[in-house]
């Protein structure tokens, strides 16, 4: 195969995979929504943050479904980041939990701007 031919070949399996990762993360959504939980803001990231105004809680879109948590629950939020090998940095919010089936979920962002937006839309969301 000449290198246009697998670039091709890897830009189909790319969009593939891209698609499957859409379903999955539809279908999580799908799920915690028939559960009842209802969405007032989406505040993205990987895996998603999902924040229900009305009925207090958090929900994380895992890839094994969902993680649910009233805001009770949440200690605290806090950006974290880690300087891989590449010399690009990693940037999370790490919720910390209490009373919960885990201590601490860890939410990624792009970049430092995306992050800190996330940390400040979040705290007003659940100190209220």
């Amino acid at each position: 195969m000449g290198s246009l031919q697998w670039f091709i070949l890897a830009a189909i399996v790319i969009a593939g995979l891209a698609f499957w990762n859409y379903q999955r993360i539809d279908g999580q959504r799908k799920e915690l929504l028939s559960a009842g939980f209802q969405v007032s803001d989406d505040l993205k990231g990987n895996p998603g943050l999902l924040v229900s105004t009305s009925q207090r809680q958090l929900a994380v879109l895992v890839p094994t479904g969902y993680l649910r948590f009233s805001f009770d629950q949440l200690r605290d939020a806090e950006i974290r980041s880690r300087e891989n090998a590449e010399t690009e940095t990693d940037f999370r919010i790490a919720l910390l939990l209490d009373g919960a089936s885990v201590s601490e979920v860890e939410i990624g962002y792009q970049n430092v701007h995306h992050v800190e937006i996330a940390l400040k839309k979040l705290r007003q969301l659940t100190s209220h």
